[in-house]
């Protein structure tokens, strides 16, 4: 059933001031009727109450309001990004008449920025208060608000300040209507020309669920996906803009490179794999010799085919990340939690697997004796000590999607995917399970990183490759293998939203018991 509304969000207070969701309650519970429509995101439900949603009473009710709403709205649709995502323009044509009564002037302001992420457009507001909610009892910075009175009433910040929380695109994507816009956004593409795929944000270890919106191989913004368990409605804003990094081309390593008599040249990957290989049979018998690096972006399925690499390759385990510590602002307000200083997506993955944090383990000496240096990612990148000890190796190979300083210092480099490009799983800083898609169409000349390192470890066994693995495959082998962490868990079962480590762990216990 369908109840058009404006004001009413699941999140914020009830106001009941748009009037859409007017309904007609043919009987309160007591045999009586309501004497007038009632707005029902503002009336409570009674036993034995009726109510009709559609009838001609109703009807007419919303017909008023719509052209009510539209008698100062500018007609803007064919130059507003809204448009196509416009609830506005949604109910306008179901619910008005398609003309207005209107024969004056209607009132004129002009647009302005407001903050460093969005910009008001005044003469669109339909004064839903959305916004001044939003910043009443979200962020709790109360930083912009109603105005005046009657046909004068306006939103705006005060004194024309700028607005300073981190949150603002939130405040676009729940206006109704295109009167709060993003800066990023306006004017790159038509709503309905953007393809839309579930993911979860790289910016920190909060993991927010999102909605990647790409169009023509490339990304134009990134907007949340509802999850309560993770995020509810909101991300932040430095979290919008990590749709930059998805777009990176001049960084991007695009081609398979290896060190022919001192320089870096373009090979194939075949024959980049047959050489690695040959280097990794001759460097096996050096087994306290082998360190790999690895960055806390990576997913979760290339963090356990690199452990399995080196185990069962070389029996060794010392693969290193870089730890963070971090903290976590304390609030009443929820949305102030998704900030963390950590900015590692999968430091939870990393500590889970077992792997080696730099903060509780000496990385240089490892790496002071290594033979063979295997670096997944761009980790340590600020660490020149680090850096200058790969030169002192025999062999270093780089698996990654974009050049950094392990790059000229490699003998080998993979050219991996991207955040956008690929499948994969993290688990963020509350050990939440969740697993995001490809969006982007990938270069012919890259892989995802797990296949890379799914194929250097058959070299290293010596196992026969059938034909190229499937995503599917590689996390059923993560869940068989490590069913003590996973619960050998169905990739399906993750679905969208994802799912509790601690649930899961006791949902594997009530089985046992039960069995």
């Amino acid at each position: 059933m369908e109840i058009p509304h404006f004001c009413y969000h699941p999140a914020l207070s009830v106001v009941a001031t748009c009037r859409m969701c007017l309904v007609d309650v043919t009987d309160l519970g007591n045999g009586r009727p309501a004497p007038k429509l009632m707005t029902s995101c503002s009336t409570d439900a009674m036993p034995n109450m009726r109510v009709s949603t559609q009838n001609d009473k109703v009807q007419e009710g919303r017909e008023l309001v719509m052209e009510y709403l539209l008698v100062n709205h500018p007609l803007d649709c064919p130059i507003c990004d809204q448009s196509g995502e416009c609830t506005l323009q949604d109910h306008s044509y179901a619910h008005g008449t398609g003309h207005s009564e209107m024969e004056y002037n209607k009132r004129v302001y002009g647009w302005r920025d407001i903050g460093t992420f969005v910009q008001l457009e005044r003469n669109r507001c339909i004064h839903c208060s959305r916004c001044d909610r939003f910043t009443r009892e979200i962020t709790g910075t109360d930083e912009f608000g109603m105005f005046n009175r009657g046909h004068e009433l306006t939103l705006d910040t005060f004194s024309d300040r700028a607005m300073t929380n981190h949150f603002q695109g939130n405040m676009a994507d729940i206006c109704p209507v295109g009167a709060i816009t993003e800066k990023e956004f306006r004017f790159k593409r038509r709503a309905w020309k953007l393809r839309k795929v579930p993911s979860v944000c790289t910016g920190c270890s909060t993991g927010c669920n999102i909605t990647i919106e790409h169009d023509r191989n490339e990304v134009l913004r990134l907007k949340p996906r509802e999850n309560q368990d993770v995020n509810q409605w909101w991300m932040c804003d430095e979290g919008r803009l990590t749709y930059q990094q998805m777009n990176e081309r001049e960084q991007r390593l695009a081609k398979p490179m290896g060190r022919v008599k001192g320089k870096l040249l373009q090979v194939t990957w075949q024959q980049l794999y047959d050489a690695v290989a040959d280097r990794l049979e001759a460097l096996k018998p050096n087994r306290e010799q082998v360190v790999a690096l690895v960055d806390t972006d990576s997913t979760l399925e290339e963090m356990f085919l690199l452990r399995r690499l080196l185990q069962e390759v070389f029996s060794s385990d010392q693969v290193f990340y870089p730890q963070q510590d971090w903290t976590q602002p304390e609030s009443e307000f929820f949305i102030e939690t998704l900030i963390t200083t950590d900015k590692a997506p999968n430091q939870a993955g990393a500590r889970l697997l077992g792997l080696k944090g730099s903060q509780e383990h000496d990385v240089i000496s490892a790496m002071k004796s290594a033979k063979l240096l295997l670096v997944l990612g761009n980790p340590f990148i600020n660490e020149q000590p680090l850096l200058d000890l790969a030169g002192t190796t025999e062999l270093m190979v780089h698996i990654a999607s974009r050049q950094s300083e392990w790059t000229d210092r490699a003998d080998a480099i993979f050219p991996g995917q991207n955040h956008a490009e690929k499948e994969g799983s993290f688990l963020n800083k509350q050990e939440h399970w969740q697993r995001f898609w490809p969006a982007l169409r990938p270069s012919r000349h890259v892989r995802p990183e797990w296949q890379i390192l799914s194929e250097l470890l058959h070299m290293g066994t010596a196992t026969p490759v059938q034909q190229t693995p499937q995503f599917s495959q590689i996390f059923q082998q993560m869940t068989s293998i490590e069913h003590n962490l996973f619960g050998n868990l169905a990739l399906e079962k993750l679905g969208e939203s994802g799912i509790s480590l601690a649930n899961l762990r006791q949902q594997s216990d009530t089985l046992a018991q039960t069995a």
